[in-house]
């Protein structure tokens, strides 16, 4: 029987549609285990994969595990925090994955066990107050929040004490991988290629480059660090204003578990308002934190980007299975507002 031929299409993976309506890419055995063993090297995997089990539902993390001979342990969907703790207990997981908002649920069910030596986060932003919570619950272990796209994972691995350094600079992804170039396009997009790069979408021809729709700048250290998502961006006379760019500082504020900022159409001058919408972290009355962050902002941020209103909201509307902030519901919620 003649070999498999690695660059035949082997796995058919949907992206989130998050952003936009979900596409079917297209990866081959080549594919598949180059990012595998891209991810097991910054994880340092080879040569400790025996004594490794990693805890997730998540099928394109575990690749790098089984790739590496690591032990998977297959969380049953949908994730229930307390279910998925016991899990982590019984099966003596080393290593768990998770969004940032699974895994703040994770912290509200009860404590980490202290065996969890790495806790990966990825596939949506990761606000600060999230890298603070698991630091100071699990202080021994790496935390680490990878950057990647279903076409193309990883892309970068970052630890949570350079991420939280780096957040009045906007998020940083870290430096790419062994073997992927990233450039970027003239209006700013991060564009990308690597030996992981996935074959194509279906029924559509090979891809070449990954244009990610996220606009970035390469920091003088070669690191890629994320500006925010194109189509997110709002304009405010000349100023192009790019959300990503300064909600890691906000949310670094007192106060603050969650930042989002959105524009709102303002009946009155038929141009938008910008809002800025936070979750507050309960250590702090809603009034004594807006105070505190009309004192802040102009520090922190920009002046051009300083919000026309701030709101505080019990939660932040979510999307899709990777539970990034639902913009265009935030948007709608706010218009509505009768505080506006």
């Amino acid at each position: 029987m003649p070999p498999a031929d690695p660059d035949r299409p082997a796995l058919v993976v949907f992206t989130s549609g998050t952003t936009a309506r979900p596409r079917a890419v297209v990866h081959s055995q080549r594919t598949l285990l180059t990012g595998g063993d891209l991810l097991a090297a910054s994880l340092g995997l080879p040569g400790a994969a025996e004594h490794a089990t990693v805890h997730s539902e998540q099928l394109m993390i575990a690749f790098a595990f089984l790739a590496a001979g690591a032990t998977w342990s297959v969380a049953p969907l949908p994730v229930r925090p307390a279910r998925f703790l016991r899990d982590l207990r019984r099966r003596r997981a080393t290593h768990t994955f998770g969004t940032p908002a699974a895994l703040a649920r994770l912290l509200d069910a009860g404590p980490l066990p202290a065996g969890l030596g790495t806790v990966l986060l990825g596939a949506a932003p990761v606000p600060p107050p999230v890298l603070h919570r698991l630091r100071a619950a699990l202080p021994a272990a790496r935390i680490a929040v990878v950057y990647g796209a279903t076409e193309m994972l990883p892309i970068a691995v970052t630890d949570a004490d350079a991420k939280l350094a780096a957040a009045a600079d906007g998020d940083l992804a870290g430096l790419p991988l062994p073997g992927v170039t990233a450039r970027l396009g003239e209006d700013g997009e991060l564009l990308l290629r690597g030996p992981h790069l996935a074959v194509g979408y279906l029924g559509e021809g090979p891809l070449g480059e990954l244009r990610t729709g996220d606009r970035a700048r390469i920091d003088e250290q070669g690191r890629i660090v994320l500006i925010g998502r194109l189509k997110d961006m709002l304009i405010r006379g000349s100023f192009n204003l790019y959300p990503g760019l300064y909600e890691p500082a906000i949310a670094a504020l007192p106060g603050v578990a969650e930042a989002v900022i959105v524009g709102v159409p303002d009946p009155q001058t038929a141009d938008e308002s910008v809002v800025l919408a936070v979750r507050p972290d309960g250590t702090l009355p809603e009034a004594e934190l807006l105070r505190a962050l009309h004192r802040a902002l102009p520090r922190a941020i920009d002046h051009a980007a300083l919000p026309d209103r701030i709101r505080c909201l019990p939660e932040i509307p979510r999307r899709g299975r990777t539970e990034k902030p639902d913009r265009d519901r935030l948007r709608e919620l706010l218009r509505h507002d009768p505080r506006s």
